[in-house]
């Protein structure tokens, strides 16, 4: 059964760079969101944990429904349906193809 994405907003206050915050967050939880890569180029997420992260500024700019939402392991924010799918494409077992 896979695990429930976990989502981190971030509201910029204070000396804290929240971008070199979340740099180190996913480093740290790395262990617990990093796919398996097979053979033939896909990639196996069995008992992986989706993180998302996105800052408040970003939402109130572009709303919800907006490229907010950064995927730990993808280099590019998305939307909250691009970035937190209900299971990787191809289902959970199969895992996705490169992107």
């Amino acid at each position: 059964m896979p695990h429930p994405p976990v989502l981190l907003v971030f509201n910029h206050i204070g000396a804290r760079d929240p971008n070199r915050t979340v740099s180190r967050l996913i480093e740290l939880t790395r262990y617990l969101w990093e796919e398996q890569r097979q053979r033939g180029g896909y990639y196996l997420y069995d008992g992986k944990t989706p993180i998302v992260a996105t800052g408040l500024r970003n939402l109130r700019q572009h709303g919800p429904a907006g490229p907010v939402f950064l995927r730990f392991g993808r280099d590019h924010p998305a939307t909250e349906h691009q970035g937190v799918p209900a299971e990787p494409p191809g289902g959970e077992a199969q895992g996705r193809q490169p992107c």
